[in-house]
């Protein structure tokens, strides 16, 4: 054997290019066996990175376990003995990331309450597995909770919980407390859950508001239910470049202002919020100052129209404008709240954002009527040159006739060349012509778009499907996607508008029908 196969460095990457994108676990397993000095790096190597926890099980004595595939159940026939422990021991040092506990797709993911108790007791002191850095944790229950302090170790630095079908309530989140003092290099935080406001009950949401204050090195975090103090604490952790919260519902406006001191999210390249007022939103933006990529906000409660002026504003204000690229403001469906006939959202609420030049995905979507038109739509077409996405109301619609014609649309992919992804309603009849009274000229007047691929009309009326083909497919050379909501004629006319669409232009696309 050549003696550069003996050096430790090069093995180890002979043996992840082995081990490959394709994960191929079975020809380093075997490699590990070739030669006797190849099988510490090279079971390193096969153990590194697991797709489940239950694999650390499935390497003990088969006289050990049992899976009960009627239960979806891994199971214990005997107490686990010192020498079972070494061989767990012997390869859990190994391992630095785990994606999750169980293996739905072998056709179990729970483990026994005797496999629980078990791993819960080990004869030494300390994590089950000492060095792991990723852990993926999908069993937020109380049964779990004790496997879960285990698996805390120093060197974990991105923690995922996945609360998808349970809720997480205060004995599991207890296991939080003292997140901050177990795993001092944490760096990614995330709590995934449906419902973001509701994953924790009263008191597990103080738990782990409590919590965050021990974390000063996160760099990216995910979760809900925070109070103001551990928002305050947030703002100030240097590292953090990405956060996705939700507040609590009482999180109060007047309390949260005296706590934020410059400076404020500083280093923040990714923001979204989840709050029950537009207030709280506004009050927090109005004491900072930072320069983030992407914001986002999502409001639980029906705000006024000169509340989302004053907020569009204060968002200006508060941000870098050199920097800011995506913004998005939404009520969220789940809570959707009809639409207020009385309320209209016009041009002067948008004034502020034509102070951020560099805007290239912009999304609103509110149960107000919309009152833009041609002109407001040029303005903002000529302030926003990066423009790639604009939805306005895509899931509550306008409310009312649209005033954006099919010149307004024409101006913003004149304006706007990389636009890729559209979504507001326009009113197509100045062109929904019968066929024999189609004009002969050019329905797009010479202008074009050959990157925008996705359309959504929203509301809008289509009467003649073929004019409205003609225009698109003269206006949007390259359109793969359209959408459109309306009742089963509506739906029927966008069809048969899909297939000429894409029958003329030869191409092959895809029509979404709400």
């Amino acid at each position: 054997m050549h003696q550069c196969l003996l050096i430790v460095e090069v093995q180890r990457a002979v043996f992840r290019e082995v081990h490959g994108d394709a994960n191929d676990s079975a020809s380093l397993a075997i490699l590990a066996r070739t030669c006797r000095a190849f099988t510490s790096v090279a079971l390193d190597v096969l153990w590194q990175d697991l797709d489940a926890f239950v694999r650390l099980i499935q390497c003990l004595p088969q006289d050990l376990w049992r899976i009960d595939k009627y239960h979806g159940r891994l199971n214990f026939h005997r107490s686990m003995s010192i020498s079972d422990w070494e061989m767990f021991f012997k390869y859990s040092t190994r391992v630095r990331s785990i994606q999750e506990i169980g293996l739905e797709e072998e056709g179990f993911f729970e483990l026994a309450d005797d496999v629980v108790v078990a791993l819960c007791n080990p004869p030494t002191f300390g994590p089950l597995v000492p060095y792991l850095k990723t852990l993926g944790w999908d069993r937020p229950n109380k049964k779990y909770a004790p496997l879960l302090r285990l698996l805390l170790t120093p060197s974990l630095s991105n923690l995922s919980l996945q609360a998808n079908a349970c809720i997480l309530r205060t004995p599991e989140v207890s296991i939080l407390s003292t997140i901050g003092i177990t795993c001092r290099s944490l760096k990614r935080l995330t709590i995934n859950t449906p419902v973001v406001s509701s994953f924790l009950d009263e008191k597990g949401a103080k738990i782990l508001s409590a919590a965050m204050l021990y974390l000063h090195s996160l760099e990216e975090l995910t979760c809900g239910a925070l109070d103001e103090d551990a928002v305050a604490h947030l703002s100030r952790v240097p590292w953090l470049r990405q956060l996705e919260i939700s507040l609590m519902t009482d999180f109060s406006a007047n309390k949260i202002k005296p706590l934020l001191a410059p400076p404020v999210f500083a280093n923040i390249v990714s923001l979204t919020l989840t709050a029950d007022t537009m207030l709280v939103v506004t009050s927090i933006l109005e004491a900072t100052r930072f320069a983030p990529n992407d914001v986002a906000f999502y409001i639980k409660t029906l705000p006024t129209v000169d509340a989302i002026q004053q907020f569009y504003t204060t968002l200006a204000n508060s941000c870098d404008v050199e920097e800011l690229c995506n913004v998005s403001l939404a009520v969220q469906e789940k809570n959707r709240l009809p639409m207020d006939p009385h309320q209209q959202l016009d041009f002067c609420a948008f004034q502020p954002l034509l102070e951020l030049p560099y805007i290239s995905c912009f999304t609103l979507d509110v149960p107000w009527k919309i009152g833009l038109d041609d002109a407001d739509m040029t303005t903002l077409a000529k302030s926003w040159r990066y423009l790639d996405t604009l939805a306005i109301n895509p899931t509550y619609g306008w409310g009312t006739r649209s005033r954006v014609t099919h010149r307004g649309l024409i101006s913003l992919i004149a304006h706007c060349p990389v636009l890729a992804d559209i979504a507001f309603s326009v009113d197509f009849s100045g062109i929904d012509f019968v066929p024999s009274e189609m004009p002969s000229s050019r329905p797009g007047a010479g202008q074009s778009n050959e990157g925008c691929s996705i359309a959504d009309f929203v509301t809008s009326k289509i009467e003649n499907p073929a004019s409205i083909a003609a225009f698109l497919s003269d206006t949007t050379l390259t359109l793969t996607t359209l959408r459109c909501t309306g009742n089963a004629g509506q739906k029927s006319r966008l069809f048969y508008l899909r297939s000429l669409l894409w029958e003329g232009n030869g191409r092959h696309g895809t029509s979404k029908r709400r």
